[in-house]
């Protein structure tokens, strides 16, 4: 949603993503063209479609002058099976190729601070597995941050920067913690 407002109503996007970012687009009547056509932006959401044709079709555009606006650029992201790579790494490899450097849109960024802040208030929780994105995020809201052990960020990398107000090894605990 936060890079969907960003795009702005009527342009011609290339999008690398998936059907909710496309749909997010099309809400905002976003043109969704495929690879080749003229653009007047690339939106890149993670993809587990990714190949080097839509690596190339957004390079090309890119370097053509189109914008480029990533949804976030986390290099990694959970699974139950361990970590994968994260939209972080599909938007670097299109950033290496083109030269370009895109706007982001997520969690710490401006683009994410406003549409949350919109919607929440002025006060809350953030509650996530990343310091460098969620912690600096609730810094930059000036929310609480719950980090949670369930994810990316583990016992042994304690402490941390920025300082969570609570830790805990997972969400339900960390709701506990919280209530109590």
């Amino acid at each position: 949603m936060a890079a969907a407002a960003m795009v702005g109503c009527g342009v011609r996007a290339y999008v690398i993503g998936s059907a909710g970012l496309r749909a997010e687009l099309q809400l905002r009547d976003v043109e969704l063209v495929g690879g080749g056509a003229p653009v007047d932006v690339v939106v890149i959401g993670i993809s587990a479609d990714f190949d080097y044709q839509a690596m190339v079709d957004a390079m090309r555009a890119l370097r053509a002058g189109a914008r480029f606006i990533a949804t976030n650029d986390d290099s990694t992201f959970p699974d139950s099976d361990g970590l994968l790579p994260g939209n972080g790494a599909i938007v670097a490899a299109v950033a290496t190729a083109s030269g370009v450097q895109p706007e982001i849109a997520g969690k710490p960024h401006r683009p994410m601070a406003e549409l949350v802040r919109a919607r929440l208030g002025p006060g809350g929780i953030v509650v996530g597995d990343r310091p460098e994105t969620d912690g600096m995020f609730a810094k930059a809201m000036g929310y609480r941050f719950g980090l949670v052990l369930s994810g990316v960020t583990s016992s042994e990398d304690l402490p941390v920067e920025p300082v969570p107000d609570v830790v805990a090894d997972d969400l339900s605990e960390l709701v506990m913690k919280v209530r109590a």
